[in-house]
């Protein structure tokens, strides 16, 4: 314990050796001479500073009184001079690169100025001379003598409370900084703690591509990014302010703090000065997204039937507005774009032209097939749910888009078709023609000549009667298609409102044929089936099949 004692000691007086090597007052203090030797006055031509009435006023920049002001200069008084040189004299003391030699007198008209780098500290009149009975330029080397000397004194008095105010502070950086970068690693290890323990309760499966799992290892893997860029911005702080406390690093620290507030500056500047464009953009914005709801309000009252407009169709609505829209999006872009930053630079219209050329190239077919499905929309050959034929496709529409119609098959086979393709194929709507006209199914049979037709077609007739979803009024009818060789062609045509299904009453009433001809006695004929009259039953019963 002794031991490690020693070491932080050792630690200690190495650091303030280092601060104390790295002051440049002290290496002023202990380079300057004890004798000073007399500044030379130089001249300079400005207009002479007219004197008004005398005061009287002490000069105390530390503890003691230095020297007293006389006289007003212009408005100001002798106690807001002596208030100003107190200040000035403050700021060299604090100075870590002070040095006696940047001080020199000017004589200014009549006026001599004592300055340091440049900067005016005071000026000596003949009004002040006047009043210690000796001349401006032996008054003016007095002041500049008191001044050094109370600067020298302060800095000999607080040096080495000034290292002891830079170790001090400096090991509290330190430590702060320890304990910032400990919260933080401690913190987010119980972060992740956390989320994988609430990985089935808050994390979902993501569309079936990323389960609960790899989203918790891709929350992690970015709380691990997020943690370097925190403690990399406290490190960066707590290195600014390392280099604030030693005088020979301050710059650096200027450097330090100037790489983060100049972009952070030149950001608020252009965020400020953008502001009255982006209050023009959010205005425009406002009024089209108004504009837009009014215009869905209507739809949505057309769509529900509670607004009718003569020779538009309720099923128009919403297509209709999906394209008014669109073009209020667009015209507002319009709008938007001369206000959007850099849109007049020649990078950003070349890059917008460039952009233009890629999609009118690359969206050809797109292109056809919006147009298409526009003029779907409005042709009105379908609606969502109908049974159509699209060439050899048989099946419900259940998605219409801008681009595609999907169709889904008895098998549940879902097909997707290019508007484009739907345009340039003939459709046949099944469920249109079953609620306006009752769609008409049809099958056909074959019987021998040796069957009159007038059984025939009371065969057909039972088999309608039989079978479910088919209307009554229009009544069945048969037609006789074909007198073969072996055999005639008989045709049944049923109503039925039922398009959808289809496959069912098609099943049905060849089910209800086999039956009610085998009821009969009568004999099916098919192509290449020859006739066989030694069966007994017709069709044989299971179980009795010919041998």
């Amino acid at each position: 314990m002794c031991k490690g004692n020693s070491y932080i000691f050792y630690f200690l007086c190495i650091l303030g050796l280092l601060a104390f090597s790295l002051d440049p007052a002290s290496a002023q203090k202990r380079n300057s001479k004890k004798n000073k030797k007399k500044v030379e006055v130089s001249k300079a031509d400005t207009a002479q500073v007219a004197k008004i009435a005398p005061g009287k006023s002490p000069v105390v920049p530390f503890r003691d009184t230095i020297f007293f002001v006389y006289g007003n200069i212009g408005s100001f008084t002798a106690k807001q001079r002596a208030e100003a040189i107190n200040e000035r004299i403050s700021k060299m003391e604090e100075d870590p690169f002070f040095a006696e030699d940047s001080m020199k007198l000017v004589d200014v008209n009549g006026n001599i100025n004592i300055m340091y780098k440049g900067d005016i500290i005071m000026s000596v009149d003949t009004l002040q001379a006047s009043f210690l009975k000796t001349t401006r330029s032996e008054l003016a080397q007095n002041y500049l003598d008191e001044i050094i000397s109370s600067i020298q004194k302060q800095q000999d008095e607080t040096s080495l409370k000034r290292i002891a105010i830079q170790i001090g502070y400096t090991i509290l950086v330190i430590g702060i900084q320890g304990l910032i970068i400990w919260f933080i690693i401690k913190g987010t290890r119980r972060l992740k703690i956390f989320i994988w323990l609430k990985r089935g309760r808050h994390l979902k499966s993501l569309v079936g591509l990323i389960d609960a799992n790899r989203q918790v290892y891709i929350v992690i893997f970015l709380l691990k990014i997020l943690r370097f860029f925190i403690i990399l911005f406290s490190l960066y702080w707590g290195l600014w302010a390392l280099f604030k406390v030693f005088p020979a690093t301050m710059g650096w620290a200027d450097e330090l703090w100037g790489y983060v507030v100049i972009p952070l500056r030149a950001i608020a500047k252009s965020i400020i000065e953008y502001m009255p464009k982006l209050f023009t953009i959010l205005v425009i914005i406002v009024i089209f997204r108004y504009t837009q709801k009014f215009i869905k309000s209507l739809a949505d009252r057309v769509a529900e039937g509670k607004i009718a407009i003569k020779g538009f169709y309720a099923d128009w609505a919403r297509p209709t507005y999906n394209i008014v829209s669109g073009i209020l999006y667009i015209f507002m872009f319009v709008l938007i774009f001369p206000y959007l930053p850099k849109s007049q630079s020649p990078i950003f219209q070349g890059v917008s032209v460039f952009a233009g050329l890629l999609l009118s190239l690359g969206s050809t077919s797109v292109i056809g097939n919006l147009v298409a499905g526009l003029v779907i929309t409005y042709m009105r050959p379908f609606k969502i749910g109908d049974r159509v034929k699209m060439d050899d496709c048989v099946g419900n529409v259940i998605e219409k888009t801008a681009l595609v119609t999907r169709v889904k098959t008895s098998k549940n086979e879902l097909i997707t078709i290019p508007n484009s393709s739907v345009m340039n194929s003939k459709t046949i709507n099944y469920s249109q023609s079953a609620r306006e006209y009752g769609l008409i199914l049809y099958t056909s049979v074959t019987i021998g000549y040796d069957i009159p037709w007038t059984r025939v077609h009371e065969l057909l007739k039972e088999v309608a009667n039989r079978t479910e979803l088919l209307l009554k009024n229009p009544k069945p009818f048969i037609q006789q298609e074909a007198l073969d060789e072996f055999y005639v062609s008989y045709q049944l045509n049923v109503y039925t409102r039922e398009a959808n299904r289809m496959p069912h009453i098609y099943s049905e009433l060849k089910k209800h044929i086999q039956d009610v001809f085998g009821e009969a006695g009568v004999e099916l004929l098919s192509p290449h089936y020859r006739v066989n009259k030694n069966i007994d039953e017709i069709p044989p019963k299971s179980g009795s099949l010919p041998v």
